[in-house]
């Protein structure tokens, strides 16, 4: 099991990556579809904006997993609380390792 924190940081981290690759499909919408066309229109162009693509939509998806384990750890504290049960409290923080 995951903490809050830890889930939290990783959200931080997804939501970063996700704003710097949805600037790569900010360039494409600023285009016209002429500009587009040139640049886009040749295998090595195509290939390079499905990427962006793909990024953008597998870091949305992880994205929403994150908000949804977050929700339901959240959840899962609160009804806890709720059913006046004593909270574990070492079960709800972890050391860290970073590797960044």
């Amino acid at each position: 099991m995951q903490t809050l924190g830890s889930l939290i940081d990783q959200l931080s981290v997804v939501n970063l990556k996700m704003w710097n690759a949805q600037e790569s499909l900010y360039e494409v919408r600023k285009m016209t579809y002429e500009e587009f066309e040139k640049e886009f229109f040749n295998k090595e162009n195509f290939q390079k904006l499905y990427n962006y693509f793909k990024n953008a939509c597998d870091l949305n998806v992880q994205r929403n997993d994150l908000i949804d384990e977050i929700d339901e750890t959240f959840a899962g504290i609160i009804m806890k609380v709720v059913d006046n049960k004593k909270i574990d409290t070492d079960k709800l923080k972890r050391k860290k390792h970073k590797t960044y």
